[in-house]
């Protein structure tokens, strides 16, 4: 579906894929404190009634300050990772340059719990300095606050606000590759997240309300020969407004509809768009050794642009985990986004909205007490509503994480991405390894 869950119809999450994807599993959150939120609308995620009531009859403070560090009714906890990193195609050109550089990842939580009122502020980060491109790329970069206030067990209130910096590849290569040509820079951007939200239960009914606002604003790039290359027309707000409504069937089996509109207005006005969704489904608790959701519905999007007709298609979507050992967990999950994109096959025009299909297949392994396996797989599928292009992205990872004593560690990871498409100059491949330590704090 449609990014059923917070960021419905909005672009952040092709600000997150290509290079951002590579740092997926490399980083260095904190392993023994509270993780940085993503972004969401919503408190929970739709849960069954055995989970609700796990929930609502636990005490939601923390058990313990072991690994934190006070600072009068606040814990924090960090982590920080450092290495050295090889790319071999640092632009995600067509023609490879490779580079080896360094990275740095620090993680911060800071963590005020008094039971109804409950503070996370956050910031985590990815740094690559290569000094052979004397380049220095900030990628899925973040700090941001979230409040939740349990005004009642059954009646809660959430908000978060995020500021990110970091990278996405650009489209644009086969629109302006020529003599002398290579590439085109990795275009940064800023983006901005708000939400704030209202979840109320009654029995086995489950009902919320809320909403969302992402700003995403971009830096021009260059190519290869110097030339600037404006991409600020992608600058733009995505507004959403969220509802839903559940009912739990039985104690592990819930049904729900969730309908969201939106609205989309960038500075290149042939960006713009609004529309609707609505979408519905069934989810269980664990159910021996598995447990899952599936989802379907219908997107209506209207455009500015009269050369993008009004979209009307079926969505869906799902997620199923196996629980094969209590080592190993495998997530398989099913998902679409609406977003923009640079690439238009009119030089003379900004770039087109895209559809992202994304299906991703994520397990972990704890080997040992100390020696962790995290894999992932991600197939996505780009379609350009205003041309005939399509674009497959497939994107493999792989991290071992050895701890010599509690606080320190070694970590190796792997990823492996290539990009097919049926428009010439824009298929690549690219290798990326990272080795280093990661400490806890």
């Amino acid at each position: 579906m449609i990014n059923r869950k917070s960021k419905r119809c909005g672009s952040i999450r092709l600000a997150f894929s290509a290079l951002a994807l590579w740092a997926g599993c490399g980083q260095a959150f904190s392993q023994w404190g509270p993780t940085p939120p993503p972004r969401q609308v919503f408190y929970s995620k739709i849960e069954p009634l055995t989970d609700v009531i796990e929930r609502v009859q636990s005490d939601p403070r923390p058990k313990t300050a072991d690994g934190a560090l006070k600072a009068l009714d606040w814990l924090i906890y960090g982590n920080l990772a450092a290495g050295g990193v090889y790319d071999s195609n640092v632009f995600l050109s067509p023609n490879q340059q490779a580079a080896y550089g360094t990275r740095i990842q620090p993680s911060i939580v800071a963590a005020r719990n008094t039971g109804t009122q409950r503070t996370l502020v956050y910031g985590f980060g990815d740094l690559r300095y290569y000094p052979s491109e004397n380049r220095t790329d900030v990628v899925n970069t973040a700090a941001g606050i979230a409040h939740v206030w349990e005004i009642y067990r059954d009646l809660i209130f959430r908000s978060q606000f995020e500021v990110a910096r970091g990278l996405q590849s650009s489209s644009l290569i086969s629109a302006v590759s020529g003599p002398g040509v290579l590439y085109i820079e990795p275009v940064k951007y800023t983006s901005l997240f708000g939400s704030t939200s209202i979840e109320k239960s009654f029995g086995r009914f489950f009902t919320a309300i809320g909403g969302s606002v992402t700003g995403n604003f971009y830096d021009n790039t260059t190519d290869s020969l110097g030339n600037a290359i404006d991409e600020t027309f992608q600058n733009g707000t995505r507004v959403t407004l969220n509802g839903r409504v559940g009912y739990n069937i039985s104690p592990i089996v819930y049904t729900f509809v969730e309908p969201s509109v939106n609205w989309g207005k960038f500075q290149g006005s042939n960006l713009n768009s609004n529309g609707y969704q609505v979408v519905g489904g069934f989810g269980t608790a664990r159910i021996g050794r598995f447990n899952g959701e599936i989802y379907a519905g219908v997107l209506t999007e209207y455009f500015s642009e009269p050369s993008t007709p009004t979209m009307t298609r079926p969505i869906y979507g799902g997620r199923l985990s196996w629980y094969p050992t209590r080592f190993v967990t495998v997530t398989g999950s099913i998902d679409q986004t609406l977003a923009t994109s640079d690439f238009n096959p009119n030089l003379f025009q900004n770039g087109s909205p895209t559809i992202v299909n994304t299906s991703k297949l994520v397990a972990s392994w704890s080997v040992l007490r100390d020696v962790t396996l995290d894999g992932t797989v991600q197939l996505q599928h780009y379609e350009y509503l205003n041309s005939p292009r399509l674009d497959d992205l497939r994107l493999f990872g792989l991290k071992t994480t050895y701890m010599l004593t509690e606080r320190l560690g070694i970590t190796l990871d792997y990823n492996y991405g290539i990009l097919t498409s049926n428009t010439p100059g824009v298929a690549y491949k690219r290798n990326f390894v990272g080795l280093g330590a990661t400490s806890k704090f």
